[in-house]
C-alpha cells in the first residue's frame, strides 16, 4: 500500500511539474511573441515617419524655391496681378486649413501603411500651409507698400485679426469644456455623438490655433515694419518656421525611438548585430580548423613520420629479444574464457581479485598494495593496486577467469628468461614471477622520435623474463609474428617483443579518418621472429555518447603518453 502510494504520489508530482513548466513555456512565448510584435510595429512606424519627414522636407524645399522664384516675379507687377495671388493664396490656405483629416481610430486599427499614408498627407498639408502663409504675408506687405497704405493702420488691422481669432480659439476652447462638463463620458467614448462633436471641435481648434498663430506672426511683422511702409526686401522663406512645421512628425519620431528603447528586443539587437560576425567566424573557424588540422597531419606530418626510420628497443636493451612461443601454424588466438595456470613452489602469483576464480585452499594469500614500488604512478594508473599475492609450498593449480564481464577473455604470456616484451600496464591482469627476485620492469622514452609524438606514446615499459603475464581482451587476445610488416590498429595493440621494429604508418582513406571513423595512424611491426600482441576487439577510449567522454579521452592520452 506505501508503495503505491509514493508512486501515485510520484506521478502526481512529476505531472504537476511538467504542467508548471509548460506554462511557464507558454507565458515566456506569448510574452516574446509580444515583444517582438512590439518591436516590429515600432520600427515600421519610425521608419515610416523618417521617411515622411525626408519627403516632407524635400517637398518643403521645392516649394520654398517656386514660392521665392513666383514672388519675387511680382515686385515690379500690377497691384492687380499682386491682388490676383494673395487671393489665390488665401484660397488655398482656406482650402488646405478646412481640410479634414481621416481618423486613425478604427477597427481593425491602421497598418503601418495606412499610418505613413496619413503621416505623409498630414506633413505635406503642413509644409504647404506654412509656404503660402509666408508668401501671403509678404504679398499683403507688398500690397500696401504699393498702396501707399500706412504701416499703422496696417498694424492696427492685423492687431484686430488677432484679436478676432484669439477670441475665436477661446470660444473653441469653452465649447469643448461645456461639452466635457455635460458628458464626461460619451465625449471620450469612441462611436457616440458626443465624441463626435468633441473631435470636430478639437480639429477646429487646432485650425483656428494654426489662424491664431499666423495672425500673431503677421502682426509682429508689421510691428517690426512700422515706421516703413517702403517696398519690403526680396521675398525669402523663413525655414526655421517652415522646420517648426514638421514638428508634430519629429516629436512623433522621437516617441517612436523611446518606446522602442523600452524594448528589451531594441536593447539586445545591436549588441547582438555587433558579435554576430566575429561568433559566425568562430564557428566558421571551429568547423574548418579541425578539418584543416586533420588535413595537415594526414597528408604532411603522417607520411613524413612513415619515412624515418622506425623506433628498436632492443638496441638500448642490447638483448637480441627472444622470441615468444607461438600459437600452432594457422592460429592466433591465445585466449580463453578461463585459464588454468600451475603455480609452481618458490613462485608468486600477482593477480586482480575479481580475476581470480578458483585456488587451492592450502596456497598463501596476502594484499599487496602496488605491482611495483618502483613504478607507483604506472602501478596506480593501470589499475594494478590492491592486488592478490598467491604463493604455495607444493604445485598449485589456479583457474583465471573474467567473472565480471563476459566479453573479456584471458590469455597467458610465458615470456623465457633473456626475453623482453614491451607492454601496455593496462592489460594487465596479473603475472606470476620468481618469489625471491624483484620484477624486471624498465621504463624508456622516446621524445626524439615523430613516431612516438604523433601516437602521444612517448614511454615505453618493457618487461623481462623470466616472468608470466596474465593479460585481458575484448573477445580474444592475439598473438601474431610480424615478419615482413603487418599493421593493426593502435587501440588494439597490447605489446610487442623488443626485436620487433615499431613505426607507424597512414590510414588508408582521408574521409573515415576525418570524419572520426579511423585514427590518423596505424601501428606497424616489422622483423623476422619479433611478435607483437593485440585484443580482438578493443574498448580503450571508445565511448562515445557519455558526458564524460571528452574527460575520458583527455585522461586516456595521457595515459598513453605515459605508455599506460
Amino acid at each position: 500500500m506505501r508503495q503505491l502510494l509514493t508512486s501515485l504520489l510520484r506521478f502526481l508530482l512529476r505531472h504537476a511539474l511538467q504542467f508548471a513548466l509548460f506554462i511557464v513555456i507558454l507565458l515566456a512565448g506569448r510574452m516574446l511573441l509580444a515583444e517582438w510584435r512590439a518591436y516590429s510595429a515600432g520600427s515600421e512606424a519610425v521608419a515610416a515617419l523618417k521617411t515622411t519627414s525626408s519627403m516632407a522636407d524635400g517637398h518643403g524645399a521645392g516649394l520654398a524655391a517656386a514660392a521665392t522664384a513666383r514672388v519675387n516675379a511680382l515686385q515690379k507687377a500690377s497691384q492687380a496681378a499682386i491682388a490676383t495671388r494673395l487671393e489665390e493664396v488665401q484660397t488655398q490656405l482656406t482650402a488646405l486649413r478646412a481640410r479634414q483629416q481621416p481618423s486613425l481610430f478604427s477597427l481593425p486599427l491602421p497598418d503601418t501603411t495606412t499610418l505613413a499614408l496619413h503621416a505623409q498627407e498630414e506633413a505635406t498639408r503642413r509644409v504647404e500651409i506654412e509656404v503660402l502663409a509666408q508668401e501671403a504675408r509678404y504679398l499683403t506687405a507688398l500690397q500696401a507698400a504699393l498702396k501707399g497704405e500706412d504701416a499703422r493702420q496696417t498694424l492696427a488691422r492685423l492687431h484686430a485679426e488677432h484679436v478676432r481669432a484669439y477670441a475665436a480659439l477661446q470660444n473653441n476652447v469653452r465649447q469643448r469644456r461645456q461639452l466635457e462638463a455635460q458628458h464626461p463620458l460619451a465625449a471620450h467614448l469612441p462611436g457616440s455623438d458626443a465624441y463626435a462633436q468633441l473631435s470636430q471641435l478639437e480639429a477646429q481648434g487646432q485650425r483656428l490655433r494654426d489662424i491664431n498663430l499666423q495672425a500673431y506672426q503677421a502682426w509682429v511683422a508689421q510691428h517690426a515694419r512700422t515706421g516703413d511702409a517702403s517696398r519690403p526686401a526680396p521675398f525669402a522663406i523663413d525655414s526655421t518656421a517652415l522646420a517648426g512645421a514638421l514638428a508634430p512628425v519629429q516629436q512623433a519620431i522621437a516617441a517612436g525611438e523611446n518606446q522602442l528603447a523600452r524594448n528589451w528586443i531594441a536593447r539586445w539587437r545591436a549588441p547582438v548585430l555587433d558579435v554576430a560576425p566575429t561568433a559566425a567566424l568562430l564557428v566558421l573557424s571551429a568547423i574548418l580548423l579541425p578539418a584543416a588540422i586533420k588535413a595537415f597531419f594526414y597528408f604532411v606530418l603522417a607520411p613524413v613520420a612513415a619515412r624515418l626510420p622506425p623506433l628498436s628497443i632492443a638496441r638500448e636493451l642490447q638483448v637480441a629479444g627472444s622470441s615468444l612461443p607461438l600459437p600452432p601454424q594457422g592460429e592466433s588466438r591465445i585466449s580463453a574464457v578461463s585459464q588454468a595456470l600451475q603455480l609452481q613452489p618458490g613462485q608468486r602469483m600477482l593477480i586482480h581479485p575479481e580475476y581470480l576464480q578458483s585456488s587451492p585452499v592450502s596456497s598463501c594469500k596476502r594484499t599487496q598494495w602496488l605491482l611495483d614500488w618502483r613504478f607507483p604512478f604506472t602501478s596506480l594508473a593501470a589499475s594494478m593496486v590492491a592486488l592478490t599475492r598467491l604463493e604455495s609450498g607444493e604445485p598449485a593449480s589456479v583457474t583465471i577467469s573474467a567473472s565480471d564481464d563476459p566479453l573479456l577473455e584471458v590469455a597467458v604470456v610465458h615470456l623465457p628468461a633473456g626475453g623482453a616484451l614491451v607492454f601496455q600496464p593496462r592489460g594487465l591482469v596479473g603475472l606470476v614471477c620468481e618469489a625471491g627476485q624483484p620484477l624486471a620492469i624498465s621504463s624508456h622514452w622516446r621524445l626524439g622520435s615523430l613516431h612516438a609524438w604523433l601516437t602521444l606514446q612517448l614511454r615505453f615499459i618493457v618487461f623481462r623474463g623470466p616472468v608470466t603475464l596474465i593479460v585481458r581482451g575484448c573477445r580474444g587476445v592475439r598473438l601474431e609474428r610480424a615478419g615482413l610488416g603487418r599493421s593493426i590498429s593502435q587501440s588494439a595493440t597490447l605489446g610487442f617483443s623488443t626485436d620487433v621494429l615499431y613505426s607507424t604508418m597512414r590510414s588508408e582513406t582521408f574521409i573515415p579518418y576525418l570524419r572520426g571513423q579511423q585514427a590518423l595512424l596505424n601501428d606497424r611491426f616489422d622483423g623476422g621472429n619479433g611478435v607483437y600482441l593485440y585484443e580482438e576487439t578493443p574498448r580503450h577510449g571508445k565511448q562515445p555518447g557519455k558526458v564524460g567522454s571528452w574527460f575520458e579521452g583527455l585522461t586516456d592520452a595521457i595515459l598513453k603518453v605515459f605508455g599506460i
